[in-house]
């Protein structure tokens, strides 16, 4: 956190009557005409939170000649100004992909596995992790103020089962993919500066 000083002189000079009455006109032009005053930037100015839906691969086979199962969904980030008037707040975040390595497993009732990954283009070449490994995080950028006092950014993730896996019975096959979410909520022209959070 950075701190600041601000420093004031003051002079003073007398003027004649004329030049007073005159000064005096121009204090209220200046007042009237003077913004108003900025304000505080509160220690949360916005909090944020993931929407992260069941990623459904739909129905498939799978088997040594099967080709792989892709599938998409959307998550989204929303973020919620502070309660506060003439506040604007520039949210930058990151939403990462726990664990974050390629290759993620989902398994069956029996602790049978299929190999499957998350990516974020249509190519599937960028891999969503935490930006280790060879891998991306999300990034976004949100601006709050008093017209648009929550924002969402949608985010779509491309998945695939490799195809070419062993022979793997009926069933339901479950994987876990954790999302992270670090931010940092600023004050634009405010008073002070926001803190940020992290969210799972």
């Amino acid at each position: 956190m950075k701190r600041f000083m601000v420093a004031a002189f003051c002079a003073l000079l007398a003027l004649p009557a004329s030049a007073q009455h005159r000064q005096r006109e121009l204090d209220r032009a200046k007042a009237r005409a003077k913004p108003p005053a900025l304000p505080d930037c509160p220690i949360q100015p916005a909090e944020c939170q993931i929407n992260m839906p069941v990623f459904n691969f739909g129905r498939g086979v799978m088997n040594s000649t099967a080709p792989p199962i892709y599938g998409n969904n959307t998550i989204s980030v929303t973020c919620t100004r502070a309660h506060r008037d003439n506040l604007n707040v520039q949210v930058d975040y990151e939403l990462a992909a726990i664990p974050p390595a390629p290759a993620r497993q989902m398994r069956d009732a029996n602790l049978l596995y299929l190999s499957y990954d998350m990516f974020l283009d249509p190519a599937r070449t960028r891999y969503w992790g935490d930006g280790s490994q060879g891998t991306f995080v999300i990034p976004g950028t949100l601006f709050l103020d008093d017209r648009n006092r929550v924002g969402t950014l949608f985010h779509v993730i491309y998945g695939q089962v490799n195809g070419g896996q062993h022979l793997t019975p009926a069933g339901q096959w479950l994987g876990l993919v954790l999302g992270r979410l670090q931010y940092t909520a600023l004050c634009l022209g405010s008073r002070g500066v926001g803190l940020g959070g992290i969210r799972n």
